[in-house]
């Protein structure tokens, strides 16, 4: 397994996210405060969640050690966003590292029950990435919901993008 296969999926993953933080600046904080019955809630709520996943699951890949997000590195859109900053630095810093060996070696934070078996950390970073595509579509739809604008997210404008190709929203 190739380590710039996660390079890539990781820039992209940032990038998804970037676009779809651009449509939740645009809310108000009652759009951005406003109960979501799917899923875990509002869409603080869902973002803060994301960044947080991102955060433990890459900071337990590098040191070993849980460190999850707390409440005041998700009050609000700054803090949200500073926290998140941090979180793409070390994302980049881990994945840029990569090697075959550190791919295969097996993982599984503390608070997995003894049934849970460990997984190797390319099965992890799938997990990380997949875990956020997840959390961004029901990001995307609660904004449709509260009158926000979307973007799409789809790896092929990525794609387009670095390319510097012009693209629709078709």
């Amino acid at each position: 397994m190739e380590a710039n296969v996660f390079i890539n999926l990781f820039a992209y993953n940032q990038w998804a996210n970037r676009r779809v933080w651009d449509c939740v600046m645009q809310l108000s904080e009652a759009q951005f405060d406003q109960p979501n019955d799917y899923s875990i809630g509002s869409i603080h709520i869902q973002t803060a969640h994301q960044m947080g996943v991102e955060h433990w699951w890459f900071q337990f890949l590098k040191t070993g050690e849980l460190r999850f997000v707390t409440e005041a590195d998700c009050e609000n859109r700054a803090t949200i966003r500073s926290k998140w900053d941090e979180t793409e630095v070390l994302i980049r810093e881990y994945v840029a590292h990569l090697t075959p060996a550190e791919l295969i070696r097996t993982v599984k934070p503390p608070f997995w029950t003894a049934d849970q078996p460990p997984i190797p950390v390319y099965e992890a970073l799938f997990q990380v990435a997949h875990h956020s595509t997840d959390h961004r579509a029901q990001t995307l739809a609660a904004l449709h919901r509260v009158g926000g604008a979307t973007t799409p997210q789809d790896y092929l404008f990525y794609h387009f993008d670095r390319a510097g190709a012009a693209w629709t929203n078709d």
